[in-house]
């Protein structure tokens, strides 16, 4: 048997989104205004940049709701690794240490949150089946076998696994629809079957 149960949260958080986007946008108004005042070579460059931060930061703070949906966040996170990439070299060329470590930094993060930030939105599931329990990325375990598991209870909305070692994880299940009788019958069972594959050093 396998079941799927559907849990509450999300993989990406849209106050998370939002921070990332407030970071950039300041991180370019300070650079910008840095540029256009001190760098007498490429002042419009630096204006420009203050003018696009302060635009990005507009955006995200008036416009919030729309600047998280999917097409358009993945669109302004685009045109910011853009720029931080291009300040990050451009900072390595000119031999700015400071500037170019932390748009170096910036870029690594919003190239990370493209990836992240893909399967924004999609339900996350705990998958349990003989070979043992699977939890969601926002777990801070992923897989749990069964000759590690001591108990698995479904109760009021709430998925317990104790373990052998004393730790306990929980998660809110949403909306399931199994048999929270059958569930605990057959986790026991799966339990009882693999007992003997329990290392020794957990007993």
């Amino acid at each position: 048997m396998e079941f799927d149960l559907p849990v509450t949260g999300e993989k990406v958080k849209p106050q998370q989104i939002t921070a990332l986007h407030l970071f950039s946008g300041l991180a370019f108004v300070g650079a910008g205004a840095i540029i256009a005042v001190y760098n007498y070579e490429i002042p419009r460059w630096g204006g420009a940049l203050l003018v696009a931060g302060l635009a990005l930061l507009a955006l995200t703070m008036f416009r919030n709701r729309w600047v998280v949906r999917k097409p358009v966040n993945r669109a302004l996170r685009i045109v910011e690794l853009a720029i931080s990439l291009a300040i990050a070299a451009l900072s390595f060329v000119e031999q700015w240490k400071f500037p170019s470590g932390i748009f170096s930094v910036l870029s690594a993060a919003i190239l990370f949150s493209l990836y992240w930030e893909r399967d924004a939105g999609q339900q996350l599931y705990v998958h349990i089946d003989e070979t043992g329990v699977r939890l969601p990325v926002t777990s801070r375990r992923r897989f749990i076998g069964w000759a590690e598991i001591e108990q698995v209870l479904l109760r009021y909305g709430v998925l317990s696994v104790d373990c052998i070692d004393n730790k306990l994880y929980q998660t809110d299940v949403a909306g399931s629809t199994v048999d929270e009788a059958q569930f605990d019958e057959w986790c026991k069972a799966q339990v009882q079957a693999h007992i003997d594959k329990r290392r020794n050093d957990n007993w």
